[in-house]
Order: C-alpha cells, then sequence, then structure tokens
C-alpha cells in the first residue's frame, strides 16, 4: 500500500462515501420514523391520516359528482394554444389587437378602489356544482372615474385541495369545492389587489336574460359564443378576454340607462334581485353617484383590461355592438362545433324539464310543503325559466313556481321568505316589461 499512494488515496475516498451513504440512509429513516407517528403536536401518523380524511372528504366526493365531473374535466386548457384561421371568418375584417392586456406590468394607480368579483357560475340546470367559468373584477377606480377589468382564466392554477396528479387544483374547481369565500381569497392573491369588497354571481339562466334585456335576440347563441374556448382560437386566455371585451363594451354602450332617473333605478333594483350578489341598491348607486362625479366615461379609454396571471399574447378584439360580427362569430362557432363532435350544454329542453319538476312540487303542495321547497329551490335560485324561450312558457313555469313556494312558505310559517318570492317575480316582471319599450 505505501508503495502505491495512488490506491490508498482511493480507497480512503471510498470509505468516505460510504460513510456519508450510511449516515444518510440512517437519518432518512430516523425522520420517516418520526414523522410517520408524531408531528409537532404529538399527534400519531392514524389522527393524521383521520385529520386529512375529514377533510378531503368533501373534495373527494365532488369527483364522484358526475355533473361535476361533466362540467370540469372536458375544458380543461390544452399544452399549446391554438390560434383561429382570420380568413375562416364570413366576413372581412381587420382586427385589433390587445397588446397591454395580457402585459407584465404593475399598475400606478394609487388612489382608492372598490373590487367587485363578476362571477359566472357553470352550473347545470338544477345541480348545484357551482364552478366558475368566468372570473372577472371590476376595479373602481373611484377617484380618477376609470375602471380596469381584472380578468382571470378558468383553469388558472389555485389550491383545490385536490392530490396533484388529478389535474383539478385550479381557480374553476376552488369554487365549487371550497366555496365562494375561500375562492374570492384566492382570486384576490392572482388578480394582485389587497381586497374583492363585493361580488356578483350569475348562472346560465341569469345571463340569458341579462343579455335579452340587453337586446340579443338570441341570447343562447351569445352566451356560447362567450364560452367558446377553440372556436376562436387562443382558448382560455382569449375566451376570457373575450368575456371582458363585453363586459367593458356593455358598459359603455349602456350606462346611460341607469342614470335615467325612475326607470334606472327600477333597472338596478330589478338587475341586483336577479342576481346573487351582497350589493344593495344603496350602495350601488353611491358608486354610480361617484363615477359620475368624476364624470365618467370621458372616453372608451376610461375602462381597460387586464389578465392576470400576466399571459403576453396578442388578445383580439371582436366588436360585440356590431350585429355582423356577432353572427359571423355565432356561425364560425357553429361551424367548428360541427366538425369537432362539440356537444351544445345551453340549447336543451328546459320547458320539458321544468314542466316535470314543478308538475310534481305541485302534488305535494296540500301536505308535504318542504318537499315542495327542496324540488323547486335550486330552480328558483337559478332563475331557471329565463332557459325556455318562448314567453308564454317561460311566464307559465314562472307563475307556477312562484305559487307553489309561496304556498309551501306560507304553510311553514316563514311570511317573510313567502313575500321575499313574491317581491322578487315582481321585478323581474317590471325589469323585462322596461326592455319591451
Amino acid at each position: 500500500m505505501g508503495k502505491n499512494p495512488n490506491k490508498r488515496k482511493k480507497l480512503i475516498s471510498r470509505l468516505i462515501i460510504l460513510f456519508v451513504l450510511f449516515f444518510v440512509v440512517f437519518a432518512s429513516i430516523g425522520l420517516f420514523v418520526y414523522f410517520s407517528f408524531f408531528n409537532t403536536s404529538g399527534q400519531t401518523q392514524p389522527q393524521i391520516e383521520n385529520q386529512l380524511t375529514t377533510e378531503t372528504e368533501n373534495a373527494k366526493n365532488q369527483l364522484k359528482d358526475t355533473n361535476f365531473l361533466k362540467a370540469v374535466l372536458p375544458d380543461s386548457t390544452d399544452d399549446q394554444i391554438t390560434y383561429s384561421d382570420y380568413n375562416d371568418f364570413a366576413f372581412n375584417h381587420n382586427f385589433e389587437f390587445d397588446n397591454n392586456a395580457g402585459a407584465d406590468t404593475q399598475s400606478r394607480y394609487t388612489g382608492r378602489r372598490i373590487n367587485i368579483a363578476v362571477v359566472g357560475l357553470d352550473s347545470r340546470l338544477g345541480t348545484k356544482s357551482n364552478h366558475a367559468d368566468a372570473n372577472h373584477i371590476l376595479s373602481i377606480l373611484i377617484d380618477s372615474g376609470k375602471i380596469e377589468i381584472i380578468s382571470v382564466p378558468r383553469d388558472t392554477p389555485a389550491d383545490a385541495g385536490f392530490d396533484d396528479s388529478t389535474g383539478q387544483n385550479k381557480l374553476t374547481v376552488v369554487r365549487a369545492v371550497k366555496g365562494r369565500e375561500f375562492y374570492l381569497k384566492e382570486l384576490t392573491k392572482i388578480a394582485h389587489i389587497d381586497k374583492i369588497h363585493y361580488y356578483i354571481e350569475v348562472g346560465f339562466s341569469q345571463v340569458i336574460g341579462i343579455l335579452e334585456f340587453l337586446g340579443y335576440k338570441d341570447a343562447k347563441s351569445i352566451l356560447q359564443l362567450l364560452r367558446s374556448r377553440k372556436g376562436l382560437g387562443g382558448d382560455d386566455y382569449q375566451r376570457c378576454y373575450n368575456q371582458a371585451q363585453f363586459i367593458r363594451q356593455t358598459i359603455l354602450r349602456h350606462y346611460s340607462l341607469i342614470n335615467n332617473g325612475i326607470s334606472g333605478n327600477l333597472i338596478l333594483r330589478a338587475g341586483l334581485a336577479l342576481v346573487n350578489t351582497n350589493l344593495n341598491i344603496n350602495i350601488v348607486q353611491q358608486i354610480i353617484d361617484k363615477l359620475n362625479l368624476a364624470g365618467f366615461p370621458h372616453s372608451p379609454n376610461d375602462i381597460t383590461i387586464k389578465i392576470r396571471p400576466p399571459f403576453p399574447i396578442k388578445y383580439k378584439i371582436y366588436d360585440f355592438t356590431n350585429q355582423d360580427v356577432v353572427n359571423s362569430l355565432i356561425k364560425k362557432i357553429e361551424h367548428f362545433n360541427q366538425i369537432h363532435n362539440e356537444k351544445d350544454t345551453i340549447k336543451i329542453n328546459v320547458f320539458a324539464q321544468l314542466e316535470s319538476v314543478v308538475s310534481s312540487a305541485e302534488r305535494d303542495t296540500l301536505k308535504r310543503p318542504k318537499a315542495v321547497i327542496s324540488k323547486l329551490l335550486t330552480y328558483y335560485e337559478q332563475k331557471a325559466w329565463l332557459q325556455i324561450e318562448d314567453e308564454n312558457r317561460r311566464e307559465l313555469i314562472r307563475r307556477r313556481i312562484e305559487n307553489c313556494l309561496v304556498s309551501a312558505y306560507t304553510k311553514l310559517s316563514q311570511p317573510s321568505k313567502a313575500s321575499e318570492v313574491k317581491n322578487s317575480m315582481a321585478l323581474e316582471r317590471e325589469f323585462f316589461k322596461i326592455k319591451k319599450k
């Protein structure tokens, strides 16, 4: 050995390596034993497992809900972004692009903000899966009289409490599994704002009603247009931007309606009754007064759009106020859906489904008021009748649901809830009377 110093050095090196390996192995075993049986609070492993099982039980049950899975899984964002062929449109249109919406820039505005989350819930008729299909924040800059629309794609990564292998840790699932309060906190973080002060939630039916009020004759097709992820290219990001741009253009086009004295006040009251929100007429009127005082809107530039997290693609700007553009976009989406065998989840026979449910509830009105409420409450909260296109059939179902619920709440000695149903229905009817004028 003395004659070969190189061999001796190699032997010493190998012994050192073996010593290090043994140390790592034994240390790992020690840590495993410790964390397998104890945590910092002294809980044993079985206790920890029981606690984790309890905390995630609801989330796991959601995976067994077929309505939930149908709503979420087919719409997951692809690994690559697809872009539409501009020549595929039925009209010649020179597109404008928004190069700023996805830019990674921090807002320099330091004044007061009122942040209102506007959330589209993709709940199927009669179900309560309620995952968030549209996620937008109206950030009202009170001092400057401007509005920022901060929009977040539905599949943005967020903590929904699932194992990472499920692919379900995304914002849309957070709303369905963990509820509104936790969802709003996650949305706040992603949007990089300090707080969300108010929320407005709408489902398919409410959106259809609002679109009809705004003058769109084929409201269901407009809703499909705003929900399309692949038909117009850009996937979840362009879809998210389309929704934000639609909101922007709608505010600019119809803002004067809510400043029109008595009819404007009625529109606000009926609109609040139509959606699920923690806003009230006094708060909304104060916000409008502040915007008016600042001269809103001076120009279309008073409403800007930001996509968060930033994703710097060129967002196509569609003019949703132009009926020719809207019609061509609808045709493109219908063509895309036909080629790719995409099913239409909105244009279903709602009247037949509601007729069956209401008839069943009517048979329970005499002796089983709780059963009446159980059968109809979700449909009532969704304003499901608004998905019926024929106005006479719509009113027939609306009236029958109203009568059933008022009767049931009266029998259960809950007059305030009976009055709430009556008042809500009355406001809704007045809302659509204004539309006809």
